[in-house]
């Protein structure tokens, strides 16, 4: 299992009571509806940010430490 990062912010009070409703019509909690508007989101704009031709040049150089293009932990 992936480890867990917590995020915290604010809110306004009118987008915190549409995140409410919203959870409640969907009988999710308030936690569950963050969390997949988040996901949501990351998807959009990762699928946005791919189609970039600057990242067509992953892979195009190479290193003393192998392949980067290849390796997972990039990100973190």
């Amino acid at each position: 299992m992936d480890k867990v990062k917590y995020i915290q912010t604010e809110v306004d009070e009118k987008l915190h009571a549409s995140l409410k409703n919203i959870s409640e019509y969907k009988k999710k909690s308030l936690k569950f509806i963050v969390k997949e508007a988040i996901e949501e989101y990351v998807k959009k704009y990762e699928e946005e940010i791919e189609k970039d031709s600057f990242f067509d040049i992953i892979g195009s150089f190479k290193t003393r430490e192998g392949h980067w293009s290849e390796r997972d932990d990039w990100r973190d």
